[in-house]
């Protein structure tokens, strides 16, 4: 493994927002089309939360919610964050422990990219791979 990989290397970028007074239909709408599986809530300007897939599935499609009259501001999540410049490993630990699936990517306290689950298996097969 490359102990020095940062994982600013391998985030998505740029960061798609939705605000909080939209839909959560329109959010879906917004992830489909853009192939994403989390949007960025914020609201006056502010990041304030993130929605991905799984509040989708777990807060509307499951409960037999209506998107269409759900706001994203009531399903969205708490960010989890951490600099672009902290080696990739460590991400994929705090991803692990926290059991979180999307990983807001930060330079000097903004939000610049997402780190995925997708994002680290394609980390840790290239490297898997080259050991061969």
């Amino acid at each position: 493994m490359d102990a020095m990989a940062e994982l600013g290397e391998f985030m998505s970028s740029p960061v798609l927002r939705i605000d909080s007074e939209s839909s959560v239909q329109d959010a879906a709408i917004l992830m489909e089309k853009s192939h994403v599986g989390s949007l960025i809530i914020e609201e006056y300007g502010d990041d304030i939360g993130i929605l991905t897939e799984r509040e989708l599935s777990q807060k509307v499609l499951a409960k037999g919610g209506k998107p269409e009259e759900m706001k994203v501001l009531d399903i969205m999540t708490s960010i989890h964050s951490m600099d672009r410049y902290m080696p990739i490993e460590e991400a994929n630990r705090f991803m692990h422990k926290n059991k979180i699936r999307h990983l807001a990517v930060t330079d000097d306290n903004k939000i610049v990219g997402i780190l995925s689950i997708k994002d680290l298996v394609a980390y840790y097969s290239k490297d898997f791979r080259m050991q061969e």
